[in-house]
């Protein structure tokens, strides 16, 4: 191709001159040609000079050729494939095949571009400058030999993110995307991607109207709940492809069947909110599921049940108290416990004995008669905390009351002892069945001290101890200790049996004496507090301008070290590290204390990981990573409900332990939902000016399509220019010469020369 144009050499008022100058010229030598030769030789000699001159006038506007060559290129273009693990479902469910799942969608693929006497892929790679990538979590380029060995195996689709990262290549023309449309990166739609400045042909392919599933999802259950009160769960059951049916929504506790519920599915999507209750009633930690039965054709599963774990725990610490007469001492512990919303305290005061007389009916009597056995033989299990304060057994119990209150700690129940005339060993426990389970050792002969002037003085343990930590600065907390007013009686024992957190002192030098001391047994814990006037702690501090507050934390902190409360406890599992995704490590780390609760070293540490279905895997030796830490690892194997179990001994002796239940699941959950979006890849395609395809229907027909709009778009040619100067070739000049010749040949002809 050429074009032909001028530079311009000449001012044009030059040229119009020149043009006037030699139009004269030419009429001056017509008018001797005519008078010589004729007129109609005349105006032939003139017409010829009249070309020579035109030729000479049109080289000064310097005249030119522009030769145009066009190569064609071919398009850079970007095949991409969806692997992720939706691509290994079924592309549809063939028609008269009595719902028998069609071929995989990723074979979908590989088929199309496979298959033929020439394959797409083929003419793909022939026809354009071709990059392939498989796409899941990621991008991964791949050759065409690569095709057929491409596995379903991505754990998501960042669809989305992959077609931006396409994009920002100025080199591509075009991409063709082969997709399920499933997407779940971080950019969740169209609207949120960046404008698309190349055009995107995406290839459906699934079948979404022919796509069968029913699934239990957006499923919202408490990580823990309390015992007695209801517990509310709420679930989305979901379902494509089975309208007519009712599916039956089963609710167990492990192997046990709660409750059910028909669900009618009466329109195609369906989706319903169900709520179903509980109202659990023992403490700890159990496993539930929720389940609908697979449906013939179904695409998926797995996501027919939900199994999750729920820790039932206390609503309120149950304190039971037993006084042995009014006292100051009763009246302040009484008024820290009920402070306490947490707590739920009953208490009985005894104010005669049985062996007591008085002069009127017993039911004429305003005092009601002791329950001991409604209390002692069938309302213990159900109280966290036994209190006796200032209480002798003797005049009230038998020893069988005493037994059922030892199996009550042995099984986990707190127990605890306080001070006073009818205490200790004044109150006979030095030879009851009580003796081994208080932390403090009886031998009898203990006596019960009254108006002596004793502090608190805190040992090693009691420093670090919860119970009389009572602020956080160690140094505060000692000084506080200090400023305590002094008490004016003590229970003397033997020794302390536990660990001692207060030593009886005078003048800050320790009598030897404990004054308050904890320790274990069996599963439960006992406390031991020599003195029944530690209501001074309270009503003198306040007397002294002191906070009674140091009185009512201590009480309450008691209870709850008691109650085994989990931020009490010496073996703690601290949050869990890492995604929680089956396949993937998850680093989890245990704190231990010992009884004085400062580190525990070199600490016998258990662990036990409960999965799914209750399947146990033990982990018997742990890291410690310093001192009183631990760390372990573990991979879930599949998604589900988990709980680690810890234990840790020290010398034989157990010091505690700890659960925490977690869920492991996939970050983007391509198993849970496997439904086709056409719909996504339709607005990708309108966005970029693309094109929509399904599957069934790409063929060379829709390659040539293709081709005709990236050409309309982006044409793929290379144009060479090439400038040719008229004037500066001899051809140019050819028929000025031939012109001039015939010219003077005439003249010669005629005569005039």
């Amino acid at each position: 191709m050429s074009e032909f144009y001028f530079t311009g050499g000449v001012p044009w008022w030059a040229f119009v001159a020149i043009a006037l100058a030699a139009s004269a010229l030419l009429l001056h030598q017509f008018l001797s040609f005519r008078r010589r030769l004729g007129a109609p030789k005349g105006l032939l000699l003139i017409l010829l000079r009249g070309l020579v001159y035109a030729l000479l006038v049109f080289f000064l506007l310097s005249p030119g050729l522009v030769e145009r060559r066009v190569s064609r290129l071919r398009h850079p273009l970007t095949l991409v494939i969806d692997t992720s693990q939706s691509m290994a479902l079924p592309a549809a469910i063939d028609p008269g095949e009595e719902g028998k799942p069609s071929k995989s969608r990723i074979d979908f693929v590989k088929e199309k571009l496979l298959n033929g006497k020439e394959p797409l892929i083929q003419k793909l790679a022939r026809d354009y400058n071709l990059q392939i990538y498989h796409l899941d979590t990621g991008m991964t380029a791949v050759g065409p030999a690569a095709i057929s060995q491409l596995a379903a195996q991505g754990r998501g689709t960042r669809l989305l993110e992959g077609l931006r990262q396409i994009g920002e290549d100025p080199s591509s023309a075009g991409i063709i995307l082969f997709s399920d449309g499933i997407t779940n990166g971080e950019i969740k739609s169209v609207d949120d991607l960046p404008s698309l400045r190349i055009p995107v042909f995406a290839v459906g392919v699934a079948d979404s109207g022919k796509y069968a599933d029913l699934r239990i999802t957006d499923l919202r259950a408490p990580e823990f709940a309390f015992r007695g009160r209801e517990v509310k769960l709420d679930m989305t059951v979901q379902a494509y492809g089975l309208a007519g049916k009712t599916v039956p929504l089963y609710f167990n506790r492990g192997k046990n069947l709660i409750s059910s519920r028909s669900i009618t599915i009466d329109r195609d999507p369906f989706e319903q909110r169900v709520t179903l209750s509980y109202i659990p009633r023992e403490i700890g930690s159990h496993s539930f599921t929720l389940a609908v039965p697979a449906q013939a054709g179904e695409a998926i599963l797995q996501n027919n049940h939900k199994e999750f774990k729920i820790d039932v725990q206390r609503d309120k610490l149950r304190v039971l108290t037993l006084s042995g007469s009014p006292s100051w001492n009763y009246r302040f512990l009484r008024m820290a416990l009920k402070q306490d919303p947490f707590i739920d305290l009953v208490s009985f005061v005894f104010l005669r004995t049985p062996t007591d007389s008085v002069d009127v009916p017993d039911n004429q009597l305003s005092l009601i008669p002791f329950p001991i056995d409604e209390i002692f033989l069938e309302e213990i299990k159900n109280f966290d905390i036994v209190v006796f304060d200032d209480f002798s057994y003797r005049s009230y119990f038998n020893i069988i009351y005493l037994e059922k209150v030892r199996e009550f700690v042995r099984d986990g129940g707190g127990f605890a002892m306080l001070g006073g005339s009818r205490s200790f060993d004044r109150g006979g426990y030095a030879e009851s069945s009580l003796r081994d389970l208080l932390p403090v050792e009886l031998d009898g002969k203990g006596s019960y001290q009254n108006g002596v002037q004793v502090r608190g003085l805190l040992t090693t343990a009691g420093k670090a101890h919860p119970v009389t930590r009572l602020f956080s600065d160690p140094a505060v907390n000692e000084a506080t200790w200090k400023r305590m007013p002094p008490l004016t009686t003590l229970n003397q024992v033997l020794r302390a049996r536990g660990e001692a957190l207060l030593l009886a002192t005078t003048d800050g030098a320790g009598t030897g004496y404990p004054l308050l001391t904890v320790g274990r047994f069996g599963k439960g814990r006992t406390l031991a507090l020599m003195s029944d006037d530690f209501w001074r702690w309270n009503l003198v501090a306040v007397g002294q301008r002191e906070s009674p507050q140091n009185h009512l934390k201590l009480v309450r902190q008691a209870v709850r070290w008691l109650a085994q409360e989990p931020s009490f406890e010496q073996v703690q599992i601290q949050p869990l590290a890492g995604s929680k995704a089956p396949g993937e490590k998850i680093i989890f780390t245990v704190k231990v204390l010992k009884d004085d609760f400062t580190p525990a070293a070199r600490a016998t540490l258990r662990v036990r990981i409960s999965g799914p279905e209750d399947e146990s895997t033990m982990l018997d030796s742990m890291e410690e990573t310093e001192e009183g830490i631990y760390a372990g690892e573990f991979t879930p194997s599949r998604e589900g409900a988990y709980r680690l179990e810890a234990d840790a001994t020290l010398s034989g002796k157990l010091l505690g332990k700890d659960s925490k239940s977690f869920v492991a699941a996939h970050t983007f959950g391509e198993a849970e939902d496997g439904r086709p979006r056409p719909d996504l890849l339709k607005q990708i395609a309108d966005k970029s000016r693309g094109d929509f395809i399904s599957i069934s229907d790409w063929d060379e027909k829709s390659l040539e399509r293709m081709a005709a709009k990236l050409d309309s778009l982006k044409p793929a040619e290379i144009v060479e220019r090439r400038q040719i100067q008229l004037w500066s070739t001899l051809w140019t000049f050819l028929p000025i010469l031939l012109l001039l010749s015939s010219e003077w040949w005439m003249r010669r002809k005629w005569g005039l020369i």
